[in-house]
């Protein structure tokens, strides 16, 4: 008996042996494919398959954290040598939505700099061009700069083929820290933006296009923050947002089921709070019921980079860590930006999680490697052929000065002080803190640029060449209300012929884990602004920041032009264009800017109707009139209907165009 027990074994071996030879006889006779999952030829889900079948459940659940990296940026925990499978990492650059992050790790805090990078204004400066193509030629530009680094930056410190990309909760309360990094408050607006900018990134060639050209992604962008994170940011660690269905619906869920719609997302990254009650890394209704059963979201879904832990530590969801991974996969977060799911292997040997549970999590996140062209043979990535003479070039140069040009909102021009007449004058005073100060073009999660051109040196560019005199100080800080520099500011003012003064906030005011409790400009320099409008000269305010500023005074007082612009980016020269007419201000505010904060209810209450309501679609407008309205914009051209009009304020079309007026005719 117990010899044919052998026997019957060793021909078991053996027809499984020819079988295993039969099926895989074409890659046993190649030397370059051992296996079906290497080959590119092949359907995705025919080397999905192949792939899973060769992995071990501890391969698996190492391809579901991020731990240490290789010198160039990827993974090690997600390399299989034994199946010659080489690293990778899920979110590669740091962000991916300003520029290429050329170093800059996932926390921003790399020393690195791979090379330098063309550097786009802050995501509300963004939106404020309201032009869509344009944002979609910004995604290409920055896609082309990540994968010239990527083929060609030698020594470069991440890999550049994913990255956090853009910040697309809505912008629901002005205070909130991160507004800045958003497309403001408008669902239909972000989704148009957010669109076109991922699909520059991913490899779409045209807008319109519904099938990548190279059938890989170009860069895979993750998403951010699935789906409640909208402030407030002190305390978002064990905060929990309670949000009405209704409002989930109407203004916190649309952009993410656009992008699935357009075939614009491949990663998600999960939101840090809970959600009426559940940890949102946790949250199986949103993550499993809506994202993949309700909208078929194929792609991959990935925690923030710290808050696995709180969802047993911060909101006591669970009473173990082990139960805290366990129950975070099995509602849908595949992987964990960060080392706890590493703990997966102790909650399955407890049974707190099933085989399946991990290998669904396995299939998702590896159907982006293959769709990102990672596990097809090294050198065959069409992006590859992109020169490095791209990264930082004339062509991109160009580009993100005409995106800046765009995104500037003219608020405010009695008696048309701008443009400034350089026929007209022979000094100009440029006083503010924010005229010569680089920390206000960059903000947070942004590349370096080979120049970065400040306001100030715009402006003494093209006055040099008319022999107009510019004459700078700072004038008041933004962090105290000393008065040192006032006297000098004056007396520059007094003596120049045209006054332009250049403040607002920087990332110490707004930024993650910052939020505001106030509208108005900080420190000194509202004071500053008083005494030079008082001197009845050409006046002319530069707000830069990232989320509405409120000076009822300036408005109300109307002796001085007003401009609003977000952190720019490198090109302050399309601002000084601007000033001196060179070109027209045509960007369009992105959110409503209150007269102060009592018009807004508590940042903590999501609720969006709730009186005197949120946002534009829901404000009242009797109960909280605004300082200026979502949609607000002037231009140094004038316009005269002939026939009557009305303005539908509630309606966005056409987002293609640089200036819009929805039109209809009795």
């Amino acid at each position: 008996m117990k010899n044919t027990t052998s026997v019957l074994l060793f021909l078991l071996v053996i027809i499984c042996m020819i079988y295993y030879m039969y099926e895989h006889r074409i890659y046993l006779c190649k030397s370059n494919y051992d296996y079906p999952f290497q080959d590119p030829s092949l359907p995705v889900d025919t080397r999905l398959d192949n792939l899973m079948s060769l992995l071990t459940l501890a391969e698996k659940i190492d391809m579901l954290w991020m731990g240490s990296l290789t010198s160039d940026g990827e993974l090690i925990n997600v390399a299989v040598p034994r199946l010659n499978i080489r690293g990778f990492t899920w979110m590669g650059q740091g962000y991916v939505y300003r520029s290429a992050s050329n170093g800059c790790n996932i926390n921003c805090e790399s020393p690195i700099i791979d090379g330098n990078v063309s550097v786009l204004p802050q995501g509300t400066g963004i939106a404020s061009t309201w032009n869509k193509n344009l944002i979609f030629q910004a995604g290409i530009m920055v896609s082309d700069e990540s994968m010239a680094i990527q083929y060609n930056y030698k020594n470069k410190s991440v890999d550049y083929k994913t990255g956090a990309s853009s910040v697309i909760n809505i912008a629901r309360d002005p205070r909130w820290g991160r507004v800045p990094e958003t497309y403001g408050e408008c669902p239909i607006l972000t989704g148009e933006i957010a669109v076109a900018f991922n699909k520059g990134l991913m490899g779409y060639t045209k807008l319109n296009d519904t099938q990548l050209e190279y059938n890989i992604y170009k860069v895979m962008p993750v998403m951010r923050h699935f789906v409640d994170y909208d402030g407030p940011d002190n305390g978002r660690f064990s905060f929990n947002a309670i949000i009405s269905d209704t409002d989930l619906r109407t203004t916190y869920l649309p952009v993410w089921k656009k992008l699935i719609d357009e075939n614009a997302i491949v990663g998600i990254m999960s939101a840090i709070s809970a959600i009426n009650g559940v940890p949102a890394a946790a949250h199986k209704y949103l993550l499993n019921d809506v994202l993949r059963n309700e909208w078929n979201f194929t792609g991959y879904v990935i925690s923030d980079c710290d808050p696995i832990s709180d969802i047993q530590k911060s909101f006591h969801y669970t009473a173990t860590l082990e139960q805290a991974v366990a129950v975070s996969v099995s509602s849908g977060n595949d992987i964990n930006c960060g080392g706890e799911f590493q703990l997966l292997h102790k909650a399955y040997a407890y049974g707190f999680v099933d085989l399946d549970t991990i290998n669904t999590a396995a299939r998702r996140s590896l159907r982006s490697r293959f769709l990102s062209g990672n596990l097809d043979p090294i050198g065959s990535d069409p992006y590859a052929s992109i020169p490095y003479s791209i990264v930082d070039s004339l062509k991109h140069k160009l580009l993100t000065k005409q995106i800046v040009s765009e995104s500037i909102v003219l608020l405010q021009n009695p008696k048309q002080i701008l443009p400034f007449n350089l026929t007209k004058i022979k000094q100009i005073a440029v006083i503010g803190p924010s005229a010569d100060d680089i920390t206000v073009q960059a903000h947070t999660y942004h590349g370096t640029p080979s120049k970065w051109i400040t306001t100030l040196d715009g402006i003494q560019s093209i006055a040099s060449k008319s022999n107009v005199a510019v004459v700078h100080t700072f004038g008041a800080y933004r962090k105290n209300d000393s008065d040192i520099d006032f006297a000098h500011a004056l007396e520059l003012a007094i003596e120049s012929d045209v006054i332009l003064f250049v403040g607002g906030l920087d990332e110490s005011f707004e930024e993650e884990d910052t939020d505001r409790n106030t509208l108005q400009l900080p420190g000194g320099q509202l004071e500053l602004i008083r005494l030079l409008m008082s001197l009845n000269k050409p006046f002319t305010i530069l707000i830069i920041s990232g989320s509405p500023i409120s000076e009822p005074i300036i408005v109300h007082e109307n002796q001085a032009a007003l401009v609003w612009i977000s952190y720019f980016g490198q090109s302050g020269d399309a601002i000084a264009e601007m000033l001196f007419g060179f070109s027209s201000p045509c960007g369009c505010l992105p959110f409503t800017i209150p007269v102060n904060t009592s018009q807004l209810l508590p940042i903590d209450d999501y609720a969006m109707n709730k009186s005197p309501g949120r946002t534009y679609r829901y404000l009242d407008y009797t109960k909280a009139p605004p300082l200026f309205p979502f949609g607000y914009g002037l231009s140094y051209s004038t316009f005269t209907y002939t026939s009557q009009l009305i303005i539908f304020p509630n309606r966005i079309n056409d987002l293609d165009t640089d200036l819009i007026a929805n039109k209809y005719y009795k």
